[in-house]
């Protein structure tokens, strides 16, 4: 297994992500804000049946576990043993199939154009920008032609949500290491810059990022926003932006 150049990354990457991997049992699929984003998600990619799908930096796999069940061809790619473990875990326990690669999403052991959907959420804004551009460009590559590139981070208009990561962080309680959140304008340069053409950019979920602050959970529940329309809603200060781009060809 390879690494990436220390400049590209947090040098405890692994032993941050094997760590992060404990809170994993406590996803709930069937919560509003899943729901909502399985919504968006197959409003981009459409139909999964029949077609590959590879995750990069899978993390709990349980999105894709869910495209599985609907049908996919699914591929896992992680660089945390403990992630790739639960994920794998997941995926039996449900009778679902899936190929597991314990590599380094920056030089992923794959040929050029191998999946018809190449995507990650909450992956790229743990690296630096050469990280991420090159990130970006290695899952370009291995999207087929006429394929999809997706790829979903925390916004950085989501000023709720930077604001619950600062007190984490103060408070030594932010458990995700080094994360560098983008606002569109940053995200569609770095993807001009891996040499992604034609990208589309949307971003929804403007109440989830309320939940990083003290009592936010509550507040967001008592005003009945905990709803999938609310979670689903698109919003410039939506939590999750993504970047969607099809691969000419």
């Amino acid at each position: 297994m390879s690494h990436a150049p220390p400049s590209y990354q947090q040098p405890d990457l692994v032993d941050v992500w094997d760590r992060v991997s404990e809170s994993y049992k406590g996803i709930d699929l069937s919560a509003p804000d899943h729901q909502a984003s399985m919504r968006r998600f197959l409003e981009v990619t459409g139909d999964p049946r029949g077609r590959s799908f590879c995750e990069v930096g899978s993390g709990s796999g349980t999105t894709s576990g869910a495209l599985a069940a609907m049908g996919a061809r699914i591929t896992l790619v992680d660089l945390s043993p403990k992630s790739l473990a639960f994920a794998r875990r997941h995926f039996e326990e449900h009778g679902l199939e899936a190929t597991y690669a314990l590599q380094d999403g920056l030089r992923l052991g794959f040929r050029d154009g191998s999946f018809d959907v190449v995507w990650n959420g909450g992956v790229i804004e743990h690296f630096t920008d050469e990280g991420k551009v090159a990130l970006i460009r290695e899952m370009y590559r291995v999207t087929r032609p006429g394929g999809l590139l997706l790829i979903i981070v925390p916004n950085a208009h989501d000023w709720p949500f930077r604001l619950g990561k600062w007190i984490a962080e103060r408070r030594g309680k932010w458990i995700f290491g080094f994360e560098d959140d983008l606002a569109e304008g940053r995200f569609r340069r770095l993807a001009a810059s891996a040499g992604i053409q034609g990208a589309a950019f949307q971003a929804h979920n403007p109440i989830v990022g309320w939940w990083f602050l003290p009592y936010g959970r509550r507040i967001t529940g008592l005003l009945g926003l905990n709803t999938p329309r609310w979670h689903a809603k698109r919003s410039r200060f939506g939590h999750a932006l993504a970047m969607s781009a099809r691969k000419p060809g």
